[in-house]
């Protein structure tokens, strides 16, 4: 996904600025950026819910690639009480399995693939959740207030900076599906994909099973992460957002 412009407009009629623009002229938000390392420059201003939508889409580009090479690995690590180093030399798995039927035969993974694979991994859930809520904090009117009831029972209003500051990604996905008049947000097939990757994001961001042991921990991330349609949960993300503004991201193109 490209990268789109947080707002981008044409001139109904000539602006003069620093220079003078002319009617129909096509209008970005830029900002000066001042820097010790490259200088000083102008940068437009990118709009945060496809800058994240981008960095997930590489991420997946980048663990396809790395899954086929983790595949093509043909080295095994046998655990056999029957068998010895010197008995598998040379064998198919086939023939050790008759050999010893017990026998625990595990591919033998480059380690450091895998790290990488999962670092893509981790950085596609983290941007696709993170664009979620981007788009979510941008989407509440900057005017909107909303009523709640606060832990002694008492009801109090809430400003957009409040709600932003203090509801969690599903309460905003409920109040944004309630002000767009959306009533069967969580009956749509992108639902129980977007509770999937949440999920995940929370388990590699906060680690909440640490009173595990660090196995148990660990293997359903890394199951899930090989197992996992990474494109699917991009795709479903994409339409959560479309669902709630149908062509958000077109308008920004």
């Amino acid at each position: 996904m490209k990268i789109k412009p947080y707002f981008k407009s044409t001139l109904a009629e000539p602006y003069q600025g620093k220079f003078l623009h002319k009617a129909g002229a096509t209008v970005v938000m830029n900002t000066e950026v001042h820097t010790k390392s490259v200088g000083n420059f102008l940068v437009m201003l990118p709009d945060p819910v496809s800058l994240n939508f981008n960095n997930a889409q590489n991420f997946i580009d980048k663990c396809e690639k790395l899954k086929e090479r983790i595949n093509n690995t043909k080295s095994i690590t046998v655990f056999s009480k029957k068998l010895t180093e010197e008995n598998i030399k040379g064998i198919t798995t086939e023939e050790i399995k008759r050999l010893d039927p017990e026998a625990n035969i595990l591919r033998k993974l480059d380690n450091e693939k895998v790290f990488e694979y999962m670092q893509s991994s981790m950085g596609v859930v983290v941007s696709l959740v993170t664009g979620v809520e981007s788009f979510l904090n941008l989407i509440i009117p900057y005017n909107y207030t909303t009523i709640r009831e606060n832990k002694k029972g008492e009801k109090v209003t809430l400003d957009k900076e409040q709600i932003v500051r203090k509801f969690s990604l599903e309460d905003k996905i409920e109040l944004v599906a309630e002000i767009k008049g959306k009533v069967d947000t969580k009956q749509q097939r992108f639902w129980p994909t977007f509770k999937e990757v949440k999920e995940l994001r929370d388990e590699i961001v906060h680690f909440k099973k640490m009173d595990k042991k660090l196995d148990q921990m660990w293997n359903p991330i890394i199951v899930s992460f090989f197992d996992s349609d990474l494109q699917k949960y991009f795709d479903d993300i994409v339409e959560l957002v479309n669902y709630l503004e149908p062509k958000y991201l077109e308008k920004r193109s």
